[in-house]
């Protein structure tokens, strides 16, 4: 079977099976001349006992019958890796071709590389993909999920978590996953500068079948290697997903990471509830200001009446050097907690927010960077390593 630059020596061939000639040609032109096939049946025919195959379905395939063509074709060649290439990816489509056991689905010409995605399935098949090698490393043992949480907008929240989770990639030698779950307006693929391909809900519809090992190729990559979730594209509705549903997505996300951080929205629901009661720890973020520490006081309450927080709570006072003339020791003693963390006020935050680069990434030796630095190295452990000087400028 002809493959794309590099397969044969990755492990794995290419194909593309679509009924319209021209547009057969265009994909297998694309993908460096893989072989090509109008129909299942001759695909099959093709087939070497034993070989990873990546096979990419057309638009023509995108229907019902092909739907379910591909459906039998991937539960009796596991060895097959299914992914779909159409004109316009609707939800639907994406449902239906998850449904079919597709690994992936990409519009023809559009931001996401259909190249990409037929390695990342490909190198999936062939067993060198890094989520495959990462549990039996770790012995099975899932990773810790740490939730970022705050009762109150607007207290550097989310910039918290994704400098955190960088500092963590950073020193820890397992992967290391950033996940969205503001479903309404998450901010965190803006602010890393890196346009979302998937989001959640393409990750929840996966969960949804049980298809763990596509749950987990969804994040993208980031260039400090932080892996990345985003949420989704146009806002949903608070209860769009089930409270189960993003537990179950971290669940397969913390088979193959060592860290998986949930930026949470401000809001005080099931959704929000379940994810903190699953966390192994929650960082709990607060700014020197009277409403931000009231709306703090009533939330512990809250958690404290359904015993879900306890112990894991890690108090993050953010802007900590403000004179305000609210201490933090009075602070403490108003929330009965300790801050483990406290963040300075720093003008590198702001320039690094608008230039779409985490400060960490631009100012590393600013105060704040070294702060946030410090809140990553203390939640990895005794699984910190030596990485910090490995730090690239964010683009």
């Amino acid at each position: 079977m002809v493959t794309p630059d590099g397969a044969e020596s990755a492990g794995f061939d290419v194909a593309v099976i679509e009924p319209e000639h021209a547009l057969r040609t265009r994909l297998a032109v694309e993908l460096a001349e893989a072989a090509q096939f109008a129909a299942i049946e001759e695909f099959v025919q093709s087939l070497r006992i034993g070989r990873p195959v990546v096979a990419v379905f057309g638009p023509g395939f995108a229907t019902s019958l092909g739907f379910q063509q591909v459906h039998r074709l991937t539960g009796a060649h596991p060895e097959v890796g299914a992914v779909f290439a159409v004109g316009e990816l609707s939800t639907d489509v994406l449902q239906q071709a998850l449904r079919a056991g597709a690994r992936d689905a990409v519009v023809i010409g559009g931001e996401a590389s259909l190249h990409q995605s037929v390695d990342r399935v490909g190198e999936m098949l062939a067993g060198s993909a890094m989520r495959t090698q990462t549990p039996a490393s770790r012995a099975g043992e899932p990773g810790r999920l740490i939730v970022v949480y705050s009762t109150k907008g607007g207290v550097g929240k989310t910039c918290i978590a994704i400098n955190v989770a960088i500092a963590m990639a950073q020193r820890s030698a397992d992967p290391v996953v950033l996940v969205d779950g503001d479903l309404q307006f998450g901010d965190v693929s803006v602010m890393l500068g890196l346009p979302p391909q998937h989001t959640v809900l393409d990750a929840a519809a996966a969960a949804q079948y049980g298809d763990l090992e596509l749950v987990q190729s969804l994040a993208a990559r980031h260039s400090s290697g932080l892996f990345v979730l985003p949420a989704p594209i146009e806002p949903m509705p608070t209860d769009a997903m089930l409270p189960g549903e993003m537990v179950n997505i971290c669940g397969a996300l913390q088979a193959i990471a060592s860290h998986v951080i949930v930026d949470l929205p401000s809001l005080m629901n099931e959704y929000v509830l379940a994810l903190i009661e699953a966390a192994d720890q929650v960082l709990l973020v607060g700014s020197m200001d009277i409403p931000s520490i009231k709306n703090l006081k009533i939330g512990m309450q809250t958690l404290d009446l359904a015993s879900i927080a306890g112990p894991k709570l890690r108090l993050v006072l953010n802007h900590a050097n403000t004179k305000v003339k609210l201490d933090v020791k009075e602070i403490e003693r108003v929330l009965g907690l300790s801050a483990d963390f406290a963040v300075p006020e720093d003008i590198a935050v702001p320039i690094s927010v608008n230039a779409g680069a985490p400060v960490l990434l631009e100012d590393p030796k600013s105060p704040v960077s070294r702060a946030l630095d410090r809140i990553g190295e203390s939640l990895l452990g005794s699984q910190a390593s030596a990485k910090k000087g490995t730090r690239r400028r964010g683009k």
